[in-house]
């Protein structure tokens, strides 16, 4: 994905956490972890036909230096510097977009009410912290006892722990289909990672903060994917008002990447247009 001049880094450059393509109204795509704005290519070839897609480059990666907060993690990390890039790009409402750890901040950006949202779609958002909110203690105790052998995993130097996450959201063997480059490409994003991990339980919103979004919001798995994951989404269509609940027959975790056209299709449809939808589950 190409990128304007105006983001053309050089050696004394601050870092610049955006690639922008495309003109007209402003969308705005955030991707996960062990991920970089290529999640967004397909996608972006198209929608930038007719809309300014500005795809963010998360902290530690895409050529970003690593946060400050690798030991108290704090969720205004990205915000901040979500928000600042935002208003130096546009005036307009967006349509936000995250998948994966990207949708954990993309809710994260819409519930705090800063930057003016038109449109909220979450590709599988590992916002774990759902769970706790709505009182699920099963899927919870899921999460906690994955996180705790990833990170003693981590502890033992294992390798490949990263390997770990991938198959935990993408299904036993998702981690050994990939190229060589690619594994080893992930391994220095495992602190990162981690410190996700952290983000993911403990930006907490109750129920009542829940209830308050009225942003159109449209929430997408896969049938494929991680039944945690799933339970996210199905959490998320119980607790927010104004939302459409779409599964990708075929798709996982990786549904963006390997799914794009249906995603495009999601991401283009009205919210009420029941004749698009890829298919819905209540």
């Amino acid at each position: 994905m190409s990128s304007n001049t105006d983001n053309i880094e050089n050696s004394t450059a601050a870092p610049c956490y955006y690639e922008q393509q495309g003109s007209g109204s402003p969308i705005v795509f955030i991707h996960g972890s062990y991920a970089t704005t290529s999640t967004w290519k397909k996608i972006v070839q198209q929608l930038s036909l007719t809309h300014h897609c500005i795809s963010i480059k998360l902290p530690g990666h895409c050529g970003m230096p690593d946060p400050d907060d690798l030991e108290l993690p704090n969720i205004n990390t990205e915000l901040d510097m979500i928000e600042s890039v935002i208003s130096t790009l546009t005036d307009q409402p967006i349509h936000l977009i995250g998948h994966s750890f990207g949708g954990v901040v993309a809710l994260a950006l819409a519930l705090k009410g800063k930057v003016k949202i038109d449109e909220l779609t979450l590709f599988e958002p590992v916002s774990t912290w759902v769970f706790e909110s709505v009182g699920d203690k099963a899927m919870t105790a899921q999460v906690n006892e994955f996180i705790q052998g990833y990170r003693q995993s981590i502890s033992n130097n294992e390798p490949y722990a990263c390997g770990k996450v991938i198959d935990f959201w993408g299904g036993k063997g998702a981690f050994a289909s990939l190229p060589d480059f690619i594994k080893d490409g992930m391994v220095p994003l495992t602190a990162n990672n981690n410190r996700h991990w952290t983000l993911c339980t403990n930006t907490l919103q109750d129920r009542k903060t829940l209830n308050a979004l009225t942003i159109p919001t449209k929430l997408v798995c896969g049938s494929k994917s991680n039944p945690v994951a799933q339970a996210i989404v199905n959490h998320l269509g119980r607790e927010l008002p104004n939302n459409e609940q779409f599964m990708i027959p075929g798709a996982s975790h990786f549904l963006v990447t390997s799914h794009a056209t249906d995603c495009l299709t999601i991401i283009t449809a009205d919210i009420k247009a029941a004749t698009l939808r890829i298919k819905t589950q209540k």
